[in-house]
């Protein structure tokens, strides 16, 4: 397709995958991409606004019902391909190996020829579906292309017209050339009694293999005499299928692979889309730091209640001028965590240069992303848990750039409150000075207050505190995100306590 290359083939998960749920969208992508290997394109983020202006082209062409569905028949074709390739070198016997072959071979000339007359039958604006047209066309008219599908029909028409007889009798099986003279040919009453049970050519199904193909031992001996009858037609099959053996092109394979990639993604965000979720074009920028986002959610867990029919919540962000922190507050369970992940996702989407979750947003390119979660202690730490943070933040600080990205949940729960001020208050001042991009989920609240790149967000509740609304909205910190904290963790919150006076 021309996309410009982002990255090495098989690229490791990155660090912050699982913190941000990024490994479940990127299995389910796959999953709807029927494609693996998807995963490893969506471990590939880019700060080239070139290469992200490229894939919005391609995005946006590929939402245009004809071009998707002429992809989509194209990829369809391809798997099968691929899937009876597997089956065809499993195969024991080298005479049905061959002929299943020959219809591989012309199942993909049928495919590709269909493919290209379909981008030229769509109108694509994008130079990356562009190029794949005029790729497709150069290539389904090239001589070795159009060689090689009229060598596979004229040995297909060969073998139509082998015609054999078997003559059973007993345990024993003869095989003859077919006699047209013979008297107990049940061929047309045969086709006479299943004339019924035919279908029009247009209802008739993708054919698919059966799950063994293989022949049983009578099915390969009879195989082996009809061979012996006809020598030159399957010298000819077994010739094409050793000198054709990788009649698929690499680039059409890749740019196969690249489609997928696309059409997952898209098929992954149908469902969200039918819900009135709504989805956008993020505008990105690998030098100005200015962040908006607008009804942006956390794509995997909207994923999961969208198909459990529950609502969404989605909430705005936004950083001007020198702001680069936003210090999040509120009840437990208030969507806090959730919107730290939604502003992570955010980000590595856009630097894939995905459609984002959001009805609008402008999002900068960060070089790494870095993310601190709370993890649950485990026998074989040989340190304590607060060690084990203090440790994993230092890392992070150590490796950050004024380019990145920094999401920090919950940091210093395991100490005293006013431990936590001091240690939190150090790592704020580290960023500052870094100029880097900071989420951070905190029960000190008044992080915000004490400097000037910072900004508040509070989890909003109603009813009193009663009801989170799972809303978080920019206002100054209310001081109660501790004291929520601590009363759910004694259970003195009104539902417990009014819980066990009625026992």
């Amino acid at each position: 397709m021309g996309e410009p290359p982002a990255g090495p083939e098989h690229p490791a998960e990155p660090g912050y995958f699982q913190d941000l749920n990024l490994d479940r969208i990127a299995t389910a992508v796959a999953e709807a991409g029927k494609d693996p290997g998807l995963v490893s394109l969506f471990r590939l983020p880019s700060r080239d606004v070139r290469l992200i202006g490229f894939r919005h082209q391609v995005f946006r062409d590929l939402e245009k019902p004809a071009v998707r569905e002429a992809a989509e028949r194209f990829t369809a074709a391809m798997s099968r391909i691929r899937r009876r390739s597997e089956l065809v070198g499993r195969m024991k016997h080298p005479p049905q190996a061959n002929r299943w072959f020959l219809d591989l071979v012309l199942e993909h000339a049928a495919a590709a020829t269909a493919f290209a007359e379909g981008l030229e039958e769509t109108e694509v604006a994008s130079a990356g579906l562009r190029a794949l047209r005029d790729d497709m066309a150069g290539y389904v008219r090239e001589e070795s292309f159009t060689r090689l599908r009229e060598r596979a029909r004229g040995l297909r028409d060969r073998l139509e017209e082998t015609r054999y007889d078997l003559l059973m009798q007993g345990d024993r099986i003869t095989v003859a050339r077919h006699d047209p003279e013979a008297r107990f040919d049940y061929t047309e009453r045969v086709l006479a009694v299943f004339e019924r049970f035919r279908r029009d050519a247009g209802e008739e199904p993708p054919w698919e293999p059966p799950p063994d193909p293989g022949l049983d031992r009578v099915e390969a001996g009879v195989l082996d005499l009809v061979v012996e009858l006809f020598p030159g037609v399957f010298d000819d099959l077994a010739a094409f299928r050793a000198g054709n053996e990788r009649f698929l092109p690499a680039d059409v394979v890749r740019a196969e692979h690249e489609l997928r990639f696309y059409l997952g993604y898209l098929a992954y965000l149908a469902p969200l889309r039918e819900a009135g979720l709504p989805v956008c074009y993020p505008v990105v920028s690998a030098t100005d730091k200015t962040l908006l986002a607008r009804d942006v959610f956390d794509l995997a867990l909207a994923a999961e209640r969208v198909r459990q029919g529950d609502p969404v919540v989605a909430n705005d962000v936004e950083l001007t001028g020198a702001e680069r922190i936003i210090v999040v507050s509120g009840p437990n369970q208030g969507g806090k965590t959730t919107l730290s992940r939604a502003f992570g996702q955010l980000h590595h989407l856009a630097a894939l240069g995905c459609p984002v979750p959001g009805r609008e947003a402008h999002v900068f390119l960060p070089d790494r992303i870095f993310t601190h979660y709370e993890r649950a202690e485990s026998p074989e730490w040989l340190t304590s848990k607060l060690e084990d943070e203090l440790l994993r933040m230092r890392a992070i600080l150590d490796q950050a750039t004024s380019e990145s990205v920094i999401i920090l949940n919950e940091v210093f729960t395991s100490t005293t409150m006013d431990d936590a001020r001091v240690l939190s208050e150090a790592v704020l001042a580290s960023i500052s000075r870094l100029d880097a991009l900071c989420l951070w989920v905190s029960f000190v609240d008044e992080l915000s207050e004490l400097d000037p790149k910072a900004v508040s967000m509070v989890g909003t509740v109603a009813d009193g505190g009663a009801t989170r609304t799972y809303k978080v909205v920019r206002r100054p910190p209310d001081g109660h995100a501790y004291a929520f904290a601590l009363v759910e963790r004694h259970g003195l919150t009104r539902a417990r306590l009014t819980e066990r006076v009625r026992r």
